[in-house]
This record gives structure tokens, C-alpha cells and sequence, in this order.
């Protein structure tokens, strides 16, 4: 890909009557590439370089000068913030080498796939009997499993499974490196199959089914793979990552946030402490929240005294029986035989929350039928049948749910607009939005919240970042956010020491050179999060909580571009990344702004569901700031 870098920067000129700086992307674009083959390198030439962390102009390396870790604090933040625009122009390079040939590997005489170490397979079963009757497996901590056969056999290790008979992992930053490198033009994510299978005429069941034909069988870019995937995904691209939309729903999710924050002080006992069902709360907040975006309404997940039967209850338990249904319909296939009580749940949850994504676009093409956005017109604007008489679909007018014509338009006004995605996409899209986002929010702030209470020194670093940037607004702006260097370095460790992804999983569609191993195409490569972010050779004093270590000019920086990857990479990197963060800032600083939090129980660790979870009730103690 390096004979491209020169056109691909002159592309990038043309973004700039965009109002986006070429020089920028250019410069986000330095966090992809190794330091010596950088061709406008001249701070760093090669042979200050050559592969050595203690020479990276990226990282620093302990006892180094820490300004070495400036310019790769400066380039992650870069290549997250211009992310849409990176993407944009690998969609162009992407169009050019779709099925071009593999790169040239530098590596010289690798070793074939057979001779690759790891535990005995036998047919049918893989690794499966040595995996059950190893000490150190434990079905809902998978990753100390992967730990061990890591010390067994190294940092790269085949595992075959059953389903799997192709499964390699790798632990080394570099490999992962050379596997999104490979695999950029062409992302092939495996995964999510069983949603792609109740999206298809007769669904999971062979029964006729409401929206079966409303699918037409495609799964959306959780699930879609090769050409039909780039086309959906470079449409939702730009709206979604757009900020001025993003930023549009920042006083609502700051409502939610502060409705959230009474609900917690309603909810404490008279020693402060939330109930056990606090991990619960935590779902309610994030899927109120996320619905303010996705679907342009308040759902009503956290009014006081709602009947179980009720309808924000109902959605809540559905949003749970849709998470859990397809964690287990990923694990475990046998619904691709016949129909499971896995597959039944999550076939059952899909229709509900379909309903729901329904009822907000038959309501926003109304809107749109009357008032198109910047001249554009709407296609297929007729209302679904069915939506209407949904029971969860909630009739509301039209100034509650979408923008006046002087507010910039709701995302899904702006999808409901966009030439090259349908009706169908759009549904699909929207409930993807939800089924995602609700896991992963919940416990990334779950899980920040845990790590500060167990760091009195960083949550009062917090708290005095929040008194000073934002102090006590009626209504939270983008500026408050985005000056909360600090907390923002605090979430990032959260995700380095607890992180909600379980990994990146990439299959080959070219043989590439891994760890000296040349691994064939169609064979599926993982990188488990745990095992990267938990490496002392890349993250110096790795078991420690250290938000310090993203602060610029600090010496504990992680030492390999590669090291840290919370939301993946490339042109498959977690678009909703933007819309998280949003959320979760709101939260923490509407809750630590007003409270401190305390956990006085015992150490909580993470367990392997759709993403890492914590492992115990989060049973916190909130107490009042004076």
C-alpha cells in the first residue's frame, strides 16, 4: 500500500474546502504507518527507528525522554477524531485494490501453517477436550485460558474449535499491525451469522414471519461482509461520525444523564449504597440515552414507578433476552441445524425492537414527506402497515421527535436522506445501533465508575478537572466535553484495563505472514484484548491503573502503534465511538460533579458475554459532595 501515499495525499486536498485540514489527515494518517517507512519522516529518519521501542517516535521507553510519547498521543487523537475523513479515502483506495494482489512480506522463508504450536486437535472436536480439562479454563473467563496456552506455546498459537477449524491467535502488537494492514481493503469480520439468518425470509424457524420480507435477507454492517457491506457503511459513514449531528443530541443525553442522577440519589439506602440491581440501572440509562439518538424519542426507561408489564419495562427485558440470545446463538450454532430456544428469544426480541425502529421512521418520513432536507427528496416515504399498530410504538407530534427547520437534522432524518441507503437499511441500522450500543455503553461506565472508586487519587483528579473545565452549567456544550483531557485519558485506561471489546477477528482473504508463520487465506485470525492491553513489554507497570500513561509527555505511553485499539481500526473501526463517548462523558461528569464514589466489596473482574462484563453486582456508594 506504500506506492499509494502519495496520491492518497493528494486526495486529501480535496477535503479541504470541506473545512478539514489536509495536514491533519496526513497527520492521523502517521499513526497507520511505521516511523521508517514514513516517506515525510525527517524528525525521525530510519536509523533512529528500526523497530526498536526505545527509538519509536511514537512511545517512550522507560527512562527515555517523554516527549517521545507526544507524537503518539497527538496521532491517536488525531486518527479518532478525523476518523470519517481517513475512512473516506480508504473507501477511494479500497474502490482501486478491492482484489489486488497480497504486498510483498518482508519476511523471507516463513514457516508453513502446519508447524504453528498450540494445543492437540482432534476431528470434529478441536481443542475442545484439552480446553475442558485445563486448570485454568473457566467458561465465563475465557481470557485466563488464553493467558495459559499464551505461557505454553507463545505469542502465536493455533486453536482449532469446533465450527473453527481454522483458528490462529495472536498477542503481539506487531502481528496485529500486519493483520489490519492486510486486511484493510477488505475487512471480513466473522460474526453475527444468526442475525443474518432471522433477517432472512422464514426466518431462524422456517415460520412466516411479520417483517420477513422487509429484511430481504440482509443483516446490515454488523454481519454483512465484502461489497454489500462497503456499500452501507460508507453511506452511515458521514452522518453518523458527523459531529454537528452527534453534538445535536448532547442537551438530551444530558438530560438523561441528570434524570439518572436523581434516580441514583432515590435509589440509595441510608448508608448511600445503590441495590444490587444498580448493573440493571446502568442498562435503563444506556438504553434511554441511546434512544434520544436513535430512534429521536425518550423511551421513559427511567421514570419512577413503572410497573413491570409497562412498556419501558418490557423493552428493557427485551433488550436483555436480545443481548443474552445472541451471545449464545454465536457460541453455540447449533441453530444452524435446527431451531434453538436461543435462536426463538432472539428472533422474538428482534421483532419488538423492529417494531419500535418502525414506528420512529414512519414518523420521521411524515416530517420529511413535508419538509425535505437541503433539497433532497424522500423515496418510499409510505408508513409501514404494522407500525402503527405496534404496541410499542409510541405516536408522538412532531416537534418532540425531530428537528424544527432551523436546528440541524436528526440522524435519522439525515439517513432517511441519504441517496444509496433504503428503508431497509435504515431499520437495520437503527436496530444495530441498539443492540450494540447498549451492552457496551452501560459497561464501559460501569466499569470506569469501578476503576475511579477503587482510585481515590484519579477520582479526585476528576472531580477537580470537572470543577474547573465545566463547573455547574444548566446544560452541558462540546466544549465541556472535549476540555476534559484527564478524564478523557481516565476512560481511556478503563478500556486498556477492563475493556469491553473480548477482540478483533479478521479472516484472511490473502496468505499473510504472521509471527513467521505464513497463514492461509479464509483462515481466522483473533486478537484477544485482554492478552494485548495486559503486556508488560507494551504497557509499562500494565497491571496498574494509570490514566497517566495517555497524558501527552508521559513516559509510560504504550510503546506500539498497534497496542491499543479500543475501537478497532481501519474502515471497520466502531462508528458509534463518537456517539459513546458522548454519552458516557455526560454521565460521569453529571454523577462525580455532585458525588463521590466508593466500592466496598469484592474485587470485580470481567466475564465473556456479547462484550466483557463485570462479573458481580456493582453495588456502589454514592455520597454527596460537600
Amino acid at each position: 500500500m506504500w506506492e499509494w501515499q502519495g496520491w492518497w495525499k493528494q486526495e486529501c486536498q480535496g477535503y479541504v474546502s470541506a473545512g478539514v485540514s489536509a495536514r491533519v489527515m496526513w497527520s492521523a494518517r502517521a499513526y497507520y504507518q511505521p516511523a521508517e517507512r514514513h516517506p515525510h519522516n525527517t524528525k525521525y529518519p530510519p536509523s533512529t527507528y528500526l523497530g526498536d521501542p526505545a527509538h519509536s517516535p511514537y512511545v517512550a521507553a522507560p527512562g527515555a525522554n517523554s516527549s517521545y510519547a507526544t507524537p503518539y498521543l497527538e496521532a491517536y487523537n488525531l486518527m479518532e477524531e478525523n476518523a470519517d475523513v481517513i475512512f473516506e479515502s480508504e473507501v477511494m483506495m479500497s474502490e482501486r485494490m478491492y482484489n489486488s494482489e497480497a504486498i510483498p512480506s518482508d519476511v523471507h522463508q516463513p514457516r508453513p501453517a502446519s508447524q504453528l504450536p498450540g494445543p492437540r486437535s482432534w476431528p470434529m472436536v478441536g481443542c475442545l477436550p484439552y480446553m475442558l480439562t485445563h486448570k485454568a479454563f473457566d467458561p465465563q473467563r475465557v481470557y485466563l485460558f488464553w493467558e495459559a496456552v499464551r505461557q505454553e506455546f507463545g505469542p502465536i498459537f493455533r486453536k482449532d474449535m469446533p465450527g473453527h477449524p481454522y483458528l490462529v491467535f495472536i498477542t503481539q502488537p506487531e502481528d496485529l499491525e500486519t493483520l489490519m494492514r492486510s486486511t484493510m481493503y477488505n475487512p471480513l469480520r466473522p460474526g453475527m451469522a444468526s442475525l443474518k439468518r432471522i433477517r432472512s425470509d422464514g426466518g431462524a424457524d422456517g415460520d412466516d414471519h411479520v417483517h420477513d420480507h422487509f429484511f430481504q435477507g440482509k443483516a446490515g454492517i454488523l454481519a454483512e461482509q465484502g461489497q454489500e457491506w462497503w456499500r452501507v457503511r460508507r453511506c452511515v459513514q458521514r452522518p453518523v461520525t458527523n459531529p454537528q449531528i452527534v453534538h445535536r443530541y448532547l442537551p438530551q443525553m444530558d438530560d438523561v444523564a441528570k434524570q439518572f442522577v436523581d434516580r441514583i440519589r432515590r435509589m440509595r439506602d441510608d448508608n448511600d449504597e445503590v441495590p444490587e440491581s444498580f448493573n440493571s440501572e446502568l442498562y435503563k440509562w444506556a438504553l434511554e440515552s441511546l434512544g434520544t439518538i436513535a430512534l429521536d424519542r425518550r423511551l421513559g426507561c427511567l421514570e419512577e414507578d413503572v410497573s413491570p408489564s409497562s412498556r419501558p419495562m418490557r423493552l428493557i427485558q427485551l433488550a436483555k433476552q436480545l443481548l443474552g440470545a445472541l451471545h449464545e446463538t454465536e457460541n453455540v450454532k447449533l441453530w444452524q441445524y435446527f431451531p434453538t430456544a436461543s435462536i426463538r428469544r432472539l428472533q422474538e426480541a428482534h421483532q419488538v425492537f423492529t417494531d419500535v425502529a418502525l414506528g420512529a421512521i414512519r414518523d420521521t418520513e411524515r416530517l420529511l414527506a413535508c419538509r425535505p432536507i437541503r433539497g433532497h427528496t424522500l423515496s418510499n416515504t409510505h408508513a409501514h402497515p404494522f407500525a402503527s399498530s405496534c404496541p410499542f410504538h409510541q405516536n408522538l407530534q412532531p416537534s418532540e421527535i425531530a428537528s424544527s427547520g432551523t436546528e440541524a437534522p436528526s440522524l435519522l432524518e439525515t439517513l432517511l436522506a441519504t441517496p444509496g441507503l433504503s428503508r431497509e437499511d435504515v431499520l437495520t441500522f437503527l436496530i444495530d445501533m441498539i443492540a450494540t450500543g447498549i451492552d457496551t455503553t452501560s459497561h464501559a461506565v460501569g466499569n470506569m465508575l469501578y476503576l475511579l472508586a477503587r482510585n481515590p487519587r484519579a477520582q479526585r483528579e476528576v472531580q477537580r478537572e470537572i470543577d474547573q473545565v465545566v463547573g455547574s452549567p444548566d446544560r452541558l456544550t462540546p466544549d465541556h466535553l472535549s476540555g476534559l483531557t484527564y478524564t478523557k485519558a481516565v476512560f481511556r485506561e478503563t478500556l486498556r484495563m477492563m475493556p469491553v471489546n473480548v477482540g478483533i477477528v479478521r479472516r484472511l482473504n490473502r496468505d499473510t505472514v504472521l509471527g513467521g508463520y505464513l497463514v492461509p487465506k479464509g483462515w481466522e485470525v483473533v486478537a484477544p484484548t485482554m492478552l494485548m492491553n495486559h503486556q508488560e513489554s507494551v504497557f509499562p507497570r500494565a497491571h496498574e491503573f494509570l490514566p497517566e500513561r495517555f497524558l501527552r509527555g508521559s513516559h509510560l505511553a504504550p510503546r506500539h502503534n498497534f497496542a491499543f485499539l479500543p475501537f478497532s481500526y481501519g474502515p471497520r473501526m466502531c462508528i458509534g465511538r463518537r456517539i459513546a463517548y458522548q454519552e458516557i462523558f455526560s454521565l460521569i461528569v453529571r454523577v462525580l460533579s455532585v458525588m463521590e464514589v466508593d466500592y466496598k466489596y469484592e474485587d470485580v473482574h470481567l466475564v465473556n458475554k456479547l462484550s466483557y462484563g463485570p462479573s458481580s453486582s456493582l453495588r456502589f456508594t454514592f455520597t454527596d459532595r460537600r
